[in-house]
C-alpha cells in the first residue's frame, strides 16, 4: 500500500512539472568478512553483507524533486522517501521519511563515513530516537556570509524513527543543527533534539558540538561530543575523536572514542585504526581494526570489507 501511494506521489508530481526532469538511480553494495581476535569466541570468524542500499533520485523541476531509497536488510526497508522544495536559492523544504538533523557522523552518507561503523555514542543515540530517520517535515536555510557557509535546519517528526506501524504517541519530537564552515578546510556544527517519553510524558533532551579542521591538505581532525538523556533517572554520554592522512589513493586514520552508558559512571574506550584504498570513486576497499576495553576487559576485531556504488 506504501508503495503504491509513493507511486501515485511521484506521478501527479511528474504531471503537472513543466520544466526538464532528470532521473538518477543509485545505490551501495558493502559485503565484508569480520575476524574475532578475542579467544573463545563463537563464530571467531564470518562473512557478512553489510549494507545494501538502492535509491532513485527524480528532479521534476529546478525547485522540486523526490527521493526513494531502500534497505532489504532492514527491518524498515523504505529508508528514505520524501519530497523537497527548493522555495529559493537559500531555503529548502521536504516532507517525508527523512534523516532527522542531529550528529555530523549521523547525517554523513554511509559510503562517506570514515570507518565502516558509526561511533558507539552515534549508534546509541540513535536508538533513543534522538537522531536517524523518522518522518516529518524539515526545514534548511544555507548562507554565505563574511566568506563563511553557515547552515540551519530544524525538523519536527513524529518521534519513533518512522516505523512501518505509524505514529504511536501524541507528541512530536524536534531536531535542530547549526553548522559554520569554510570550504573543506574548516567546519563547526551544534546540534539539539528533543524527544517525547511516552511513559512520564516528559521531554528529554540530547544536545551535541562537532568541528573539523585540515592541518594540511592530507591531514584532517574530525571530533563530535555528543550527551542526551536516557531516562528519568539517567543521561548517556561520548565523544570520538579522528585524524587522517590521506596519501594518494590511500587514506591512513586512527580514531579513539569513549561511551559513557551512564555518565556517572565508567565509560567503555574504543581504539580504532583504518586503511582504506580507493583506486576508483565508485570503489573502496576498507581495513578496520577495533579494540574495546571495558572494565579491565579487551576485545578486538579486525573488519575487512569493499564497497561499491552505483
Amino acid at each position: 500500500m506504501k508503495r503504491l501511494i509513493i507511486g501515485h506521489l511521484i506521478f501527479l508530481l511528474s504531471a503537472f512539472a513543466q520544466e526538464k526532469q532528470t532521473t538518477t538511480v543509485f545505490g551501495l553494495l558493502q559485503p565484508l568478512y569480520q575476524v574475532n581476535l578475542t579467544d573463545n569466541v563463537v563464530p571467531n570468524n564470518e562473512f557478512k553483507i553489510n549494507r545494501v542500499r538502492l535509491g532513485i533520485e527524480r528532479k521534476f523541476s529546478d525547485w522540486l524533486r523526490g527521493e526513494i531509497e531502500l534497505d532489504p536488510l532492514d527491518e524498515v526497508l523504505i529508508k528514505d522517501a520524501f519530497i523537497s522544495f527548493d522555495l529559493s536559492s537559500e531555503i529548502e523544504i521536504s516532507v517525508g521519511r527523512q534523516k532527522m538533523p542531529f550528529s555530523y557522523e549521523r547525517l554523513t552518507s554511509v559510503k562517506n563515513i570514515p570507518f565502516i561503523e558509526r561511533s558507539k555514542i552515534v549508534k546509541e543515540l540513535d536508538k533513543l530516537g534522538y537522531c536517524g530517520r523518522d518522518v516529518g517535515v524539515q526545514f534548511a536555510f544555507n548562507k554565505k556570509m563574511m566568506d563563511l557557509d553557515f547552515s540551519l535546519m530544524a525538523g519536527i517528526f513524529n518521534g519513533n524513527s518512522g516505523l512501518p506501524d505509524g505514529d504511536n504517541n501524541n507528541s512530536k519530537s524536534f531536531s535542530e543543527r547549526i553548522e559554520i564552515s569554510k570550504g573543506k578546510f574548516f567546519r563547526a556544527g551544534f546540534n539539539s533534539s528533543q524527544r517525547a517519553d511516552s511513559i512520564s510524558a516528559k521531554y528529554f533532551v540530547a544536545n551535541g558540538f562537532d568541528f573539523s579542521i585540515r592541518l594540511m591538505k592530507e591531514v584532517k581532525i574530525t571530533s563530535e561530543v555528543l550527551f542526551g538523556k536516557k531516562n528519568s533517572q539517567s543521561s548517556i554520554g561520548g565523544f570520538y575523536s579522528l585524524i587522517e592522512y590521506e596519501f594518494s589513493d590511500f587514506t591512513f586514520g586512527v580514531r579513539f572514542s569513549q561511551y559513557y552508558k551512564d555518565i556517572k559512571k565508567s565509560a567503555t574506550n574504543f581504539y580504532e585504526a583504518k586503511i582504506d584504498y580507493q583506486p576508483l570513486k565508485t570503489l573502496r576497499f576498507q581495513v578496520n581494526f577495533i579494540g574495546e576495553e571495558k572494565n579491565s576487559n579487551f576485545e578486538s576485531s579486525l573488519l575487512l570489507g569493499v564497497s561499491y556504488e552505483i
